[in-house]
């Protein structure tokens, strides 16, 4: 039985990886970007994330994981405040804005980091801004 909710452990998180990897991608970042906004670790080089596309899960680390469910918080806001257009949450991502100083929310996380993380999410996700994250 433990090999059994290992296995469906390890299937979800391959499957939450797939998800933040499509959305990176959709979100035009290249590499690099991917590999600071998401703080994996040196040894995982650019050539490796075709593996987080497909069968590998991102590194268990706190660092890791607490990006995956910033980036995971704003894919899911942004299919609320969008939900018969998914068109236009790239639309949003990559449009600048007076809220963020004429930068799109996109340039926000690749530039500021895990506090642009922190604030994109919180723009998009009233209850994340008015509870914090409990996880």
């Amino acid at each position: 039985m433990t090999t059994n909710n290992t296995a469906s452990t390890e299937d979800n998180s391959i499957e939450l990886t797939q998800a933040v990897m499509h959305a990176l991608d959709d979100w035009k970042l290249d590499g690099e970007h991917i590999l600071s906004v998401m703080a994996l670790p040196d040894d995982i080089k650019v050539r490796h994330l075709a593996q987080f596309r497909k069968s590998r899960a991102f590194p268990d680390t706190p660092e890791v994981n607490e990006r995956l469910r910033h980036v995971l918080g704003i894919i899911d806001a942004l299919s609320t405040s969008y939900p018969t257009n998914p068109r236009m949450s790239l639309f949003w991502m990559t449009r600048s804005s007076k809220k963020f100083d004429e930068r799109s929310p996109i340039q926000v996380i690749v530039e500021d980091d895990l506090e642009g993380l922190i604030t994109i999410r919180k723009h998009l996700d009233c209850s994340y801004d008015w509870f914090g994250d409990s996880n």
